[in-house]
């Protein structure tokens, strides 16, 4: 029976839908199938079944720059959020000239190809005499730029959509400032710094382009402790170590959105103020 000509477009689109899952999800089937291989051979689909490699994924050799990148992508999370809040205040409350070209630079991380900006940052620390930094410091403020639009883009959103009459209210009743800006205005923007937060994390967590140029031998995340192993081939250790690699940010984002719709944030439409 063919199918009646408005439900082709809609059958058309399941397919293209389908087949734009099947080919983000695929590779990441076949990367956990073969890390339960039976072989010391990366093939698909898996010659028997083992847990060697997710025990060798477990030793000391990738759990600790797996730790490493756990840090850094909390404390620049942390920053990221700290430094974005308070950008986005200034960017949605305050006036100012020069106010567009310090917003074109916000976002310039995003645009700028962050291996660009590794090796834009490592010859700067090279120039200023800051060779030292080359390492946790130097990761941390490079990830810290490229994550930064991430958090004021998220505390803008809901700053924008937070009804003023709120502020105004709690400020007609008496409230301070001060009072108003703790007791109102941040436990109602709190869902857009907390996905500012996730999104940073996400990002710092899973950077190797960036990561590759700043870091050192003894301070070097997961990522590229990945790559590096790379040069020797694929083994199904590293199927396993991708798969940790893979469930940490994800879980982090399924636990969020379980409280904070982080969607909201990254399409939220500004609205007027009530």
């Amino acid at each position: 029976m063919s199918l009646h000509r408005t439900e082709l477009p809609w059958a058309t689109l399941r397919i293209v839908v389908g087949a734009v899952f099947a080919f983000i999800l695929g590779p990441i089937v076949i990367t956990a199938a073969v890390s339960f291989n039976g072989t010391a051979r990366s093939v698909f689909p898996p010659q028997g079944f083992s847990l060697r490699w997710w025990s060798e994924a477990l030793e000391w050799k990738w759990l600790d720059p797996l730790i490493f990148s756990l840090e850094l992508a909390a404390l620049v999370a942390l920053v990221s959020s700290l430094t974005g809040t308070m950008v986005a205040f200034a960017m949605v409350r305050g006036q100012f000239r020069g106010k567009a070209l310090v917003e074109m630079l916000l976002m310039g991380p995003l645009i700028l190809p962050s291996l660009v900006t590794g090796i834009a940052l490592l010859q700067f620390l090279h120039a200023m005499g800051l060779g030292s930094f080359v390492g946790f410091w130097g990761l941390l403020i490079g990830h810290v730029i490229i994550c930064l639009p991430f958090s004021v883009r998220t505390v803008a959103i809901a700053l924008k959509t937070m009804p003023a009459s709120l502020e105004a209210a709690a400020a007609s009743l008496g409230a301070s400032t001060g009072s108003v800006l703790w007791r109102v205005t941040l436990p109602v923007i709190g869902g857009g710094v907390f996905a500012g937060m996730a999104f940073s994390f996400v990002h710092s967590f899973t950077d190797v382009n960036l990561s590759l140029f700043l870091a050192s031998p003894g301070e070097r995340p997961v990522t590229v402790a990945i790559l590096s192993f790379l040069e020797f081939g694929f083994a199904p250790t590293l199927a396993a170590v991708s798969m940790i690699s893979l469930f940490i940010p994800l879980l982090l984002i399924m636990v969020l959105q379980r409280f904070v719709p982080i969607g909201d944030f990254l399409y939220a439409q500004e609205r007027p103020n009530e």
